[in-house]
């Protein structure tokens, strides 16, 4: 297992603590469904985001060293072991995919909240991975007691989903990842006045569109969140 020093990036950075946190989406593509995520339900009432979905993931261990200083296992390697504790899915690193990460200043040692660097004590990583599932290692829900059994959904079926936070934030992003990973979505690169220009989803449009069999675009998946955050600030208003 490798580890890196964390001294040095402390004091660059007002001797904030550094703290990470990884989530991994296992994918895989069947020959029937298309295109389909590894999820399970939170089912632990007294845990934070309960009834949400999730992929594996965790803390990326933090160790002390013999003169006091911090170092901390790579986000790759605590992907690979939290996939394993949570699932008994055994990951090649090789094939393991960083395509998202955020850093903010947090008061809280687990918590990405940010706050006034002046007011932090940690700097809170949040990072996203994404694996191709081998079509051999089953998943197993080895923690029955805070989550559900793993189970597989469609990009359609995900998006009616209540996902954890990192991952309904960055939802479109995840779906493109996939989508060039498997050539599905029609990828476009588009500049910020452009997706300011797409107009959300109507309603009728939006309960429709989980019948879509044909490739996802980019301005669909745009058009999709600003539905779902429209829908969101409506229900906030109540």
């Amino acid at each position: 297992m490798t580890f890196y020093n964390n001294c040095a990036y402390c004091r660059r950075n007002n001797q904030l603590k550094d703290r990470r946190l990884v989530q991994v989406v296992i994918v895989r593509r069947d020959s029937i469904r298309g295109i389909q995520i590894m999820l399970s339900q939170r089912i632990h009432p007294d845990k934070p985001y309960f009834n949400m979905m999730q992929g594996t993931r965790g803390k990326v261990d933090v160790y002390t060293d013999n003169n006091g200083h911090e170092i901390l296992e790579t986000e790759e390697d605590a992907a690979m072991r939290e996939t394993l504790e949570e699932s008994e899915i055994i990951l090649e690193k090789e094939k393991l995919q960083k395509f998202w990460s955020e850093t903010v200043p947090s008061q809280l040692e687990w918590t990405a909240r940010r706050c006034n660097v002046q007011d932090a004590t940690y700097n809170v990583t949040l990072s996203i991975f994404i694996y191709p599932w081998d079509w051999i290692q089953e998943p197993i829900a080895t923690e029955s007691d805070k989550s559900s059994d793993w189970t597989w959904h469609t990009f359609q079926e995900v998006i009616f989903m209540n996902l954890i936070p990192m991952l309904q934030k960055n939802q479109d992003f995840i779906f493109q990842e996939i989508g060039k990973y498997f050539n599905y979505c029609e990828i476009e690169s588009l500049g910020e006045q452009e997706e300011n220009d797409i107009s959300p989803l109507t309603e009728k449009e939006f309960n429709t569109f989980k019948n879509k069999t044909e490739k996802v675009t980019t301005k669909e998946i745009i058009a999709i969140e600003k539905y779902k955050k429209g829908v969101t600030l409506e229900i906030n208003r109540l």
